[in-house]
């Protein structure tokens, strides 16, 4: 029983592997603090700081809400700003 437990929360956590290579260079381009941003987007400084050191990746429920706050569309957040 706990080994089936244990799988399907494994599962639920697959999803967090986005990298956001790009977050620390976007939170500074708009003058903000991790706490700033994370108050921002409605997130935690530690996990603001986690992601921009690539301690671990993101749900898309948080890339979402670090877009909103940061103003760019997700995308920007893992390969940089798009050419127009």
């Amino acid at each position: 029983m706990k080994q089936v437990q244990w799988k399907e929360e494994r599962r639920s956590c697959e999803n967090r592997s986005t990298l956001l290579p790009y977050l620390r260079a976007l939170r500074q381009d708009r003058g903000l603090s991790q706490r700033g941003l994370g108050r921002l987007a409605n997130v935690s400084t530690g996990t603001v700081y986690r992601l921009e050191n690539q301690v671990r990746g993101a749900y898309p429920v948080t890339v979402q809400k670090l877009a909103g706050a940061l103003e760019v569309a997700p995308v920007e957040l893992v390969r940089g700003r798009l050419r127009q």
